[in-house]
Order: structure tokens, then sequence, then C-alpha cells
């Protein structure tokens, strides 16, 4: 780039703040923009990449890295809009980190490889990797065969955050014992062995790659590049690269971008904001911007994108007190933070004030943004009893969680009432949850021609059940479950749902078979509220064992109805990141609701940053009126707000 520091390209449509400016024209090899939310970082990569151009830098020797498609499409539009014409961004590599990686890996490797990107495609996989595993060590190993969909989704998971940590390739690794492996990776005997034959069904031993999943593709090219120079040297050479969103970064990507950034002695201009990672389940990792950035690069230069274009001066003022940086808007309207308050001794006040917020939403879209969804089944039953409209965004309604549809299975079989579930794929679905928290080792097979029978046949599922429970290995968690089963049944008709579900919790001792079924302890214990919450809906809504799939049925027809566009939604703050809405609404604000107790205390403070960083026009806060019982993040708001 030129020595020149003025400025030679002049955006459309836009005057570049001084930081802005500062960031188009630094001269720095390494440029890392420390962001705040909203603060524009694609609009100011955009400008970055359109000075270089401007100074003579072919767009074919540029390349900008994103995590998310809508991520690349965004960065596209940014250029275009600034200015760049359309024929020269089409020259330019804008691309996804993994879509990268699988086009270079195309060039090294001279083959196609099948891509598989949904969960539905990589089931069948590690479907047969389990089987694999049950033929080859059941005989040695007491091993937790789980083949439902949920187990599977869990697995899937496990095995994504594993590769793009590079666990398997951390030193002496391999030298380790069976034990030591597994202490190391924080897993189960069974889950180390699967992920093993996984890969091996994936061909990642031989090398000899039979297909690649999301994020496959960097964590394969990673490894084949790490120890081998002379193959580095055929990356591709670029003079400039940009990335977006680097607060996403795990070690995988990391050491791709690095790879990349040496191989051309590149100029870097990466943007993110370390308070923004939620995603530690994925690899990411606040080091990468707070350390290791300045451990490769030592001499790189920071530079900020303090000021917001989403959220006016109150919740900028609100966030920096939290963040404790600088934190402005650069907007003339204001974005008001509300604090309301309920009593937490009883259970119903906080979505009485949630309902009471909504009464006075502004135009545009709301969102009810919580921690995790099993926050959902009191807000969505608020909503509901309310006759209040709702969609969800990247999540389902409570009463299709498994927990959930595992209890409405134990009801119709104790009722005799498996007709009272209309839907035949809904059937099919209790059976699996039904089969899950019973721990009935399943084979796929046997598992999809069972879910296929009772979604065809109803009255075939108790039969079913009390066979597979006579047959199963685990004979101590059959006898519970029939006891539960026959405990339903021995209840009068008119009995209340909700203490009879109670002692059907403690029966099958769900709290400690949850934490055998969910690879994540969190998830665990977030099954474990969920659990508590839904049984504490039914008691207080007095429903009667007779009267409960109707009730259910109705709640979930009203669901289905307003599932569509919504002026009000509901989601977990983990799925919104780049999302914002007109008047944002964070209901349970309270200790060990949000934050969580057993979470990492910097994690669960940029998961509320994140949240509240959504509103454009409005945030409702909703916390207890103790202060004793109130979320730690109610005190850093700026004094002077409207509280009631």
């Amino acid at each position: 780039m030129s020595i020149d520091n003025a400025a030679q390209f002049v955006p459309k449509r836009i005057t570049p703040t001084p930081e802005q400016l500062a960031i188009q024209t630094s001269q720095k090899k390494v440029v890392l923009i420390d962001a705040n939310a909203g603060a524009a970082k694609t609009t100011t990569l955009a400008l970055r990449l359109a000075e270089a151009l401007h100074r003579g830098r072919p767009p074919e020797c540029m390349l900008a890295l994103v995590f998310t498609e809508a991520a690349r499409v965004a960065l596209r539009q940014r250029l275009l809009e600034v200015g760049v014409p359309l024929g020269v961004v089409k020259r330019l590599t804008i691309d996804t980190f993994d879509t990268f990686a699988a086009r270079v890996l195309g060039q090294l490797e001279g083959v196609q490889v099948a891509s598989l990107c949904s969960d539905e495609e990589l089931r069948p996989v590690a479907w047969k990797a389990l089987e694999v595993v049950s033929e080859k060590y059941a005989h040695r190993y007491p091993l937790e065969i789980n083949t439902t969909n949920a187990a599977i989704a869990e697995f899937l998971k496990l095995q994504l955050r594993t590769k793009a940590r590079l666990d398997f390739d951390a030193p002496d690794f391999d030298g380790n014992s069976l034990e030591d492996k597994l202490e190391m990776l924080g897993m189960s005997r069974t889950h180390y062995l699967w992920l093993r034959e996984y890969e091996g069904l994936r061909g990642a031993d031989t090398g000899e790659i039979q297909f690649r999943a999301p994020f496959d593709a960097t964590y394969d090219l990673v490894r084949m590049l790490c120890d081998d120079e002379p193959l580095r040297q055929q990356l591709p050479a670029y003079q400039i690269i940009v990335a977006d969103e680097l607060h996403d970064l795990n070690e995988a990507s990391f050491r791709l971008l690095t790879m990349l950034i040496r191989r051309g002695n590149a100029f870097f201009c990466g943007a993110g904001d370390k308070d923004q990672v939620i995603y530690t389940w994925s690899g990411a990792d606040h080091r990468f911007l707070r350390q290791r950035f300045e451990q490769e690069f030592p001499s790189l230069q920071r530079m900020p994108l303090t000021a917001s274009y989403r959220y006016g001066t109150e919740l900028a003022q609100a966030v920096g007190t939290l963040k404790n940086k600088p934190s402005v808007s650069a907007l003339t309207r204001g974005t008001p933070v509300e604090v309301l308050y309920y009593d937490h001794a009883q259970p119903q006040a906080c979505c009485a004030q949630l309902i009471a917020a909504l009464e006075h939403a502004h135009a545009g879209t709301t969102a009810i943004l919580l921690r995790d969804r099993d926050q959902a089944i009191r807000v969505e039953t608020a909503l509901f009893q309310s006759g209040i409209a709702y969609g969800l965004v990247d999540m389902n309604s409570y009463l299709l969680n498994q927990e959930v549809l595992m209890l409405r299975g134990m009801v119709a079989i104790a009722r005799m009432d498996l007709y009272a579930i209309k839907s035949g794929p809904r059937r099919g679905e209790i059976l699996e949850a039904l089969v899950a928290f019973a721990e009935i080792p399943f084979t796929r097979a046997q598992l999809q021609q069972a879910k296929a029978d009772v979604a065809s046949y109803p009255e075939l599922l108790e039969g079913f059940l009390t066979n597979q429970l006579a047959k199963s290995v685990n004979q101590d968690k059959a006898a519970l479950t029939l006891a539960a089963v026959e405990y339903l049944r021995a209840q009068p008709a008119d009995a209340p749902a909700g203490p009879a579900l109670q002692q059907v919790f403690a029966m099958l001792q769900l709290e400690q078979t949850a934490r055998r079924i969910y690879v994540d302890p969190a998830q665990a214990r977030v099954v474990a509220r969920s659990l508590h919450g839904f049984i504490a809906v039914c008691t207080e809504a007095g429903v009667a064992l007779q009267g409960f799939a109707g009730w259910l049925g109705e709640m979930e027809e009203a669901v289905t109805v307003s599932s569509g566009k919504a002026k009000l939604v509901i989601a977990c703050i983990d799925q919104i990141k780049g999302l914002e809405y007109n008047h944002v609404i964070l209901p349970y604000l309270a200790v060990d609701e949000f934050p969580r107790s057993k979470t990492d205390p910097l994690e669960e403070e940029n998961r509320f940053y994140v949240a509240a960083t959504r509103a454009r026009d409005r945030l409702t806060l909703l916390t207890p009126q103790d202060p004793a019982y109130q979320s730690r993040y109610i005190a850093v708001l700026p004094p002077g707000k409207g509280k009631r």
C-alpha cells in the first residue's frame, strides 16, 4: 500500500468517522479492530478493501473470510453500497472459512469430496459409527448406546467442538493412555470411541476422505498443512486479507488464518468484539482476540470502533459500563433502558410483567430473548393464556422438547389414551423420547420401525414399550419406568397432573437420567430445569390427568398457527447474534437464572451483552424487586433511567 496516509477512496452515501478513516488508511501489516456491537464492522472492512483497490491492488490478490453465509452476503453488499463496482466485487474472493478451505483442498487433493451439510444427512453415518463401537467394544467396556435423534445431535455437536479445538492433535495426545485421554478431553469412553469410529468412516485416518460435514474442510486442511512447510507453500498467496466476526475464531480457523497471512506476507485487517464470545461449545475463545494474535504478530496495531449505529445513547452508556470500555452512539435517537420489577416468590409474576410490557410495545418487531430454552415454558404459557400470537426463532416450542414429550407419553400410556395425541409423527417423537429416558438400547432400524408403527397404530405403543422394557439390559431402569406407568394408571381421572408428574420425576430419577443422556453438563441442567418448570406450570394450571392431553394439544395448535412471520418472537440468546429488533425484552434477570451458576462468568456476561445490544429502540429488563435476588447485571445500568 502507498505510504500516503490520506484516504484515496471516497465512499458513496456515507461519511466515514475518524475511527473508520484511520482503519481505512492504516499502513500497519496487521490491524485488529476492537469493535462494539452495531459499530459497522462490516462496512469498515469494506472501506479497507475499497481503499486497497483504489490504490491499485488487483481484486484477485485480495481475500475476505467470514464465518457464515449471511456474513459473506453482508460484506459483498457493503462493498456495493460504498461504491465498489459489481464487476470488481465479483473478482474478489469472499468466502466463509470452511468454503475457502474446501476449495483449497479440492486443488490439493485433485478430487471432489461429498459434502454432507445437515444433521439429517449425517445421522446415518453417526448411527453406523455407533453400531461399530457396539460390535467392537461392548464385550470389553460398559457402553452407553443411545440411537435417538437427541443423542445423535449431541454427538455431532461434540465432534464439531473436538475438531474445532484440535483436541486430538494436542502435543503427546496419542502417547497417553485411554483413561488419560478421556480425562484430557472431558468425555465418556463411549463418545471417544464413537468419535474415532466416525472419523474412520469419514476416512480422516487414512486421508481417503469419503465426505465432509460443516467445519471438516477447515479441520482437514489445517491438519494437512500444520507439519508440512512445503505443502503450505501451495496455499494461494494473497496480498490483502480481511476477516470479520473474529470473536468466533477457534483453534483450527485461527491456524488457517495465520498460515494465509504468512504465506503471502499479507496486509491483514480483522474485526471482532471480544465481548461477543459466547460459542465456546464450538471452540470459540476470547484468548484469540485478547492474546493469541499478539503472540503471533507482536507488532500488530489495535484500532477501535466505538460508535454504534444500532442503538442510542442510553443503551450505549449501559453496555459501556457493563464491559468497562468506551461505548457511544452515532445516532440522534435514544434507546431507553427500562427496568420492571416482579415478586420472585410468585412464579407467575415475571411473565405478568412481561405481558404488561407487551401492552406498551412500539412499532416493529419485539423479541423476548431467553437465557435458555427452559425459560420458554412459562413465557409461552403466559402468551397462550393471554391470546398473544408469537413466533419462534431457531427453536421449537417447549411442547416439543424431548423431556416434555416423554411425560406426555407416560400419561398417554397410563390412561390408554394414545389417540388423544392426534399427530402420527408426534406419536413417533413421543416414542423416541420414552426410549431415550427409559434408556432402552435400540438399534437404529428398531427405533425407526417402532416410530413408524406407532405413528400409524398408536395402540401399539404401550405393548411395544412394555415388551422392550422386559428385554432391556438395564432392568433397574425398566422396573422404575413400569412402576411409574402403574403409578399414573392408579390415579383417578380427576387427579391433578402436576403433583402426579412430580412423583414420576422422582420415581424415574430424571435429573440423574438427564446427566447420563446429554453430553454437555450445562444441557443436562437445562433439561432438569425444563422438567421442573413444566411440572410447575401444570400444577398452577390445575389441569387434571384426564384433560392433560387436550390442554397441551390446544396450546400446540395455537403455536403452529402463529409460527410464521410474527411481530413478537421468542429466541434463545445464543441463536440471535447478528440480528436486531426494535424492542428487546430480557426476562428472569435473577440470581441463578441469568447469570447461571456453573457457567463461565465471562461468557455469561458476554451473553447478556449480546442480548442487550440487539435492541434498536427500547430495552426492557425484568428483575426481582428484592435486590438480594437480582441479577448482578442490573447494577451496571447508569443512574437516572426509568424503572417501575
